[in-house]
């Protein structure tokens, strides 16, 4: 299943990417007289009973969303949005870093998130902005001292994420990765999120371009830590809640990593997140006026 969100009466609204088209929840379970989730993070907190609605929602459906309507962010609402630095083997070595023994963990600010299509803004006085291709992992139960073996059973669904870099801020302010990664939109999600059952995370091709530029290409056998690895060392140290984001890190090829003349991300650049499975994530990015 592929849920998404899009923009109704200024708050973000669940769809079902179906053949069809996106089915528009609410419209459709009122036009038959159920209930159902009206947003992602209900149908996420809702388990597998929601998810039985939205699967019979889907069949035959009438109500749908319509063309041009806005996207959202595929998933609000959330407690916590933390991502895990230096995950990928290729990509510590192109850093000329040591493979971490730990996760390494961050976190961005759920103000972060932009949908797929929005324009982000790159504010003035900064010029070394970064795009990160990640696979973001959406928790779907509350998670505490989970073991590997039964981690994956925690988890909802996958979306494509980028975790976009402000490398003059990070640096300049003493390895400030927080600060330098939690400016406004700077963590685009989507364009859907898809269900867990639907797609092994362990085994994903991940490739990022700049402008039709492939400038990352690898996949997630290269995670140093694996997401079930990944949710019992989280687990152990706090409760992750149903709809908590996981940005699991990004692969070689970033511009930090880039030994030739760098291309930084400026006004008018198009940066695609793809993901096999999943979809492409695709932003614009302007200059703060």
């Amino acid at each position: 299943m592929k849920l998404t969100q899009f923009w109704k009466d200024s708050r973000p609204a669940l769809g079902l990417l179906t053949g069809e088209g996106t089915v528009d929840v609410s419209a459709e379970a009122a036009r038959r007289g159920v209930s159902a989730p009206a947003t992602a993070l209900e149908a996420v907190q809702g388990g597998q009973a929601a998810r039985a609605v939205l699967e019979e929602l889907s069949r035959n459906a009438q109500c749908f969303v319509p063309a041009g309507a806005p996207a959202a962010p595929v998933i609000t609402g959330m407690d916590k949005v933390l991502c895990i630095g230096l995950n990928y083997r290729r990509h510590a070595m192109e850093c000329n870093l040591p493979i971490p023994e730990r996760p390494v963990l961050f976190n961005k600010f759920p103000s972060t998130l932009s949908a797929c299509g929005d324009t982000i803004l790159l504010q003035k006085g900064y010029v070394e902005y970064d795009y990160e291709a990640e696979l973001v992992v959406v928790m779907g139960r509350e998670a505490r001292h989970v073991s590997e073996a039964e981690a994956m059973d925690y988890v909802y669904g996958y979306t494509c994420g980028n975790d976009v870099s402000t490398r003059d801020l990070q640096f300049a302010r003493g390895n400030q990765w927080v600060l330098s990664k939690s400016l406004e939109g700077f963590g685009p999600i989507g364009p859907c999120l898809v269900t867990g059952d639907a797609l092994d995370g362990s085994h994903l091709d991940i490739s990022c371009a700049v402008n039709g530029e492939v400038r990352q290409s690898s996949n997630t056998s290269d995670l140093i830590f694996s997401i079930p690895q990944l949710i019992a060392d989280l687990s152990r140290h706090f409760t992750l809640l149903p709809g908590d984001l996981i940005f699991t890190g990004t692969p070689a090829g970033v511009m930090h990593g880039y030994t030739g003349e760098k291309h930084w991300l400026k006004a008018g650049d198009r940066v695609e997140v793809t993901i096999q499975g999943i979809g492409t994530l695709w932003n614009t990015f302007a200059e703060e006026q």
